[in-house]
Protein backbone atom coordinates (compact mmCIF):
# COMPACT_ATOMS: atom_id res chain seq x y z
CA UNK A 1 0.00 0.00 0.00
CA UNK A 2 2.96 2.38 0.68
CA UNK A 3 4.99 1.83 -2.22
CA UNK A 4 5.26 2.71 -5.94
CA UNK A 5 4.18 6.15 -7.35
CA UNK A 6 0.72 6.33 -9.35
CA UNK A 7 -1.19 8.97 -11.59
CA UNK A 8 -4.70 10.07 -11.04
CA UNK A 9 -5.91 12.01 -13.92
CA UNK A 10 -2.21 12.73 -15.31
CA UNK A 11 -0.62 13.86 -11.89
CA UNK A 12 1.58 11.82 -9.49
CA UNK A 13 0.44 10.69 -6.45
CA UNK A 14 2.84 9.83 -3.88
CA UNK A 15 1.98 6.72 -1.51
CA UNK A 16 1.47 8.04 2.01
CA UNK A 17 4.66 7.36 4.44
CA UNK A 18 2.12 6.39 7.33
CA UNK A 19 3.94 3.52 9.46
CA UNK A 20 2.63 -0.21 8.38
CA UNK A 21 1.96 -2.91 10.73
CA UNK A 22 1.84 -6.64 9.65
CA UNK A 23 -1.43 -8.14 11.79
CA UNK A 24 -1.78 -12.04 11.46
CA UNK A 25 -5.31 -13.72 11.07
CA UNK A 26 -6.56 -17.19 10.99
CA UNK A 27 -9.59 -18.01 8.68
CA UNK A 28 -11.50 -20.66 9.78
CA UNK A 29 -14.03 -23.00 7.41
CA UNK A 30 -16.32 -24.62 9.87
CA UNK A 31 -16.97 -28.79 9.37
CA UNK A 32 -15.75 -28.63 5.64
CA UNK A 33 -12.36 -29.48 3.96
CA UNK A 34 -11.39 -26.93 2.19
CA UNK A 35 -7.53 -28.28 1.55
CA UNK A 36 -8.39 -29.39 -2.00
CA UNK A 37 -9.04 -25.87 -3.37
CA UNK A 38 -4.97 -24.90 -3.10
CA UNK A 39 -4.31 -23.60 -6.29
CA UNK A 40 -7.63 -24.01 -7.79
CA UNK A 41 -8.34 -20.70 -10.27
CA UNK A 42 -11.29 -19.08 -8.78
CA UNK A 43 -11.45 -21.41 -5.99
CA UNK A 44 -11.86 -20.54 -2.15
CA UNK A 45 -8.46 -19.08 -1.26
CA UNK A 46 -8.58 -17.74 -4.47
CA UNK A 47 -11.45 -15.45 -4.37
CA UNK A 48 -10.73 -15.12 -0.78
CA UNK A 49 -6.97 -13.39 -0.83
CA UNK A 50 -7.94 -12.05 -4.77
CA UNK A 51 -11.53 -10.52 -3.90
CA UNK A 52 -12.11 -10.28 -0.11
CA UNK A 53 -9.04 -9.15 1.31
CA UNK A 54 -7.44 -7.71 -1.39
CA UNK A 55 -10.04 -4.98 -1.40
CA UNK A 56 -9.00 -3.40 1.73
CA UNK A 57 -5.07 -4.28 2.31
CA UNK A 58 -1.96 -5.25 1.24
CA UNK A 59 -1.47 -9.50 2.01
CA UNK A 60 1.72 -10.16 3.28
CA UNK A 61 1.72 -14.38 4.26
CA UNK A 62 -0.22 -17.16 3.50
CA UNK A 63 0.06 -19.59 5.13
CA UNK A 64 -0.65 -23.53 4.47
CA UNK A 65 -4.68 -24.51 5.28
CA UNK A 66 -4.89 -27.55 7.72
CA UNK A 67 -8.11 -30.04 8.07
CA UNK A 68 -8.24 -31.14 11.71
CA UNK A 69 -11.52 -31.28 14.31
CA UNK A 70 -13.59 -31.01 10.84
CA UNK A 71 -12.62 -27.59 10.38
CA UNK A 72 -10.02 -26.21 7.68
CA UNK A 73 -7.63 -23.08 9.01
CA UNK A 74 -5.73 -21.29 7.11
CA UNK A 75 -3.34 -18.79 8.68
CA UNK A 76 -2.55 -15.13 6.77
CA UNK A 77 -1.21 -11.86 7.43
CA UNK A 78 -2.03 -8.32 5.87
CA UNK A 79 -0.44 -5.27 6.49
CA UNK A 80 -2.04 -2.72 8.17
CA UNK A 81 -1.79 0.58 7.28
CA UNK A 82 -5.11 2.52 8.64
CA UNK A 83 -6.96 5.26 6.29
CA UNK A 84 -5.97 8.18 4.07
CA UNK A 85 -7.18 9.41 1.25
CA UNK A 86 -5.92 7.18 -0.90
CA UNK A 87 -7.59 4.20 1.06
CA UNK A 88 -10.45 5.80 2.79
CA UNK A 89 -11.61 1.97 3.78
CA UNK A 90 -10.12 2.29 7.00
CA UNK A 91 -9.79 -1.43 7.17
CA UNK A 92 -6.86 -0.53 9.48
CA UNK A 93 -9.19 0.50 12.75
CA UNK A 94 -11.85 -1.94 11.61
CA UNK A 95 -14.37 -0.28 8.89
CA UNK A 96 -14.64 -0.41 5.53
CA UNK A 97 -16.93 1.94 3.09
CA UNK A 98 -20.29 2.06 4.29
CA UNK A 99 -19.84 -0.23 7.59
CA UNK A 100 -18.44 -0.07 11.12
CA UNK A 101 -16.35 -3.05 12.58
CA UNK A 102 -15.36 -3.10 15.97
CA UNK A 103 -11.88 -5.25 14.90
CA UNK A 104 -10.12 -5.76 12.05
CA UNK A 105 -10.97 -9.10 12.24
CA UNK A 106 -14.50 -8.51 12.09
CA UNK A 107 -14.16 -6.49 8.73
CA UNK A 108 -12.01 -9.35 6.65
CA UNK A 109 -14.79 -11.61 8.22
CA UNK A 110 -17.53 -9.65 6.84
CA UNK A 111 -15.83 -9.68 3.03
CA UNK A 112 -15.31 -13.28 3.41
CA UNK A 113 -18.96 -14.08 4.50
CA UNK A 114 -20.09 -11.94 1.55
CA UNK A 115 -18.34 -14.59 -0.82
CA UNK A 116 -21.39 -17.17 -0.13
CA UNK A 117 -20.60 -20.21 -1.50
CA UNK A 118 -17.53 -21.31 -4.01
CA UNK A 119 -16.77 -24.88 -5.53
CA UNK A 120 -19.29 -26.45 -3.12
CA UNK A 121 -17.81 -24.36 0.26
CA UNK A 122 -20.01 -22.67 1.68
CA UNK A 123 -18.61 -19.28 3.58
CA UNK A 124 -21.42 -17.24 4.53
CA UNK A 125 -22.54 -16.64 8.23
CA UNK A 126 -21.29 -19.16 10.79
CA UNK A 127 -19.37 -21.05 8.35
CA UNK A 128 -16.23 -19.42 8.00
CA UNK A 129 -14.85 -17.16 10.76
CA UNK A 130 -11.97 -14.43 10.67
CA UNK A 131 -9.96 -13.92 14.06
CA UNK A 132 -6.84 -12.47 14.72
CA UNK A 133 -3.94 -13.40 16.72
CA UNK A 134 -0.39 -12.50 17.80
CA UNK A 135 3.27 -14.23 16.97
Amino acid sequence: MSAGITRVHGTAVIPSQRPSVISFFTLTIVGQDATGQVGVVNGVYDQVFRTAVNQFATVAMIGTPVYANSNTTLNFAIEDTGTDTLSPSGLGLGSTEGASYDTTAHALQAAVRALGTINGIALASTNSTVTAFAL
